[in-house]
């Protein structure tokens, strides 16, 4: 999922239909949304140091998925950090949806679905 790869496939495959798959286009929306709206948030509380800490170290729990936070304390700590912080709470419910988005069975309904997203 990078511009190289999608240059040299068109290159050498111009026919070729470049599809990306569920885990990679999360990953990059991890690294490229999540992490950036963390980030911007931890750094508009630059003031409050607390608030901020807890943003900065929650990294690794807003992008595990959430059937994979096995201890409780983890589930009440991401409740509690999506409930206090309303960007936080988008990004990660756009995860959400976005993963959806590899379940419809025909192209038309994909095509809905990701134009919904959008």
């Amino acid at each position: 999922m990078n511009t190289a790869f999608d240059l040299e496939v068109r290159q050498h495959c111009p026919q070729a239909r470049v599809v990306y798959d569920l885990f990679h286009v999360i990953a990059k929306y991890g690294r490229e949304v999540i992490d950036r709206v963390r980030v911007d948030e931890a750094n508009r509380l630059r003031h409050d140091k607390p608030a901020r800490k807890v943003i900065k170290q929650a990294r690794w729990l807003l992008l595990r998925n959430p059937e994979n936070l096995k201890r409780e304390d983890q589930q009440v700590h991401l409740q509690d950090l999506l409930a206090a912080n309303q960007s936080l709470m988008t990004v990660y419910l756009m995860k959400a949806e976005l993963k959806a988005l590899w379940s419809p069975a025909t192209a038309w309904g994909w095509r809905s679905a990701w134009k919904q997203w959008l």
